[in-house]
């Protein structure tokens, strides 16, 4: 009967670092594109006709990521 606690595995964590990393950087980034938008720095029309374009391109961005982390893993 082993009662040492399990140690976490370091991969688990550098995972989870990376991706508390690029999660802060995605919420600054959409901070400041706001705060553009809000001061009119950036236009609302150019802001509307680039936002579908930039959600495809980041679902696809999602959906890669999570492909190649599930392939990684095996």
């Amino acid at each position: 009967m082993n009662l040492e606690p399990q140690k976490a595995d370091p991969e688990i964590r550098n995972h989870s670092g990376v991706a508390r990393v690029l999660a802060s950087i995605t919420i600054l980034a959409l901070a400041a594109i706001t705060i553009l938008v809000v001061l009119e720095v950036i236009p609302r029309s150019v802001f509307t006709e680039m936002a579908g374009k930039t959600a495809i391109i980041a679902g696809v961005c999602v959906v890669s990521a999570l492909a190649i982390g599930l392939l990684s893993r095996r």
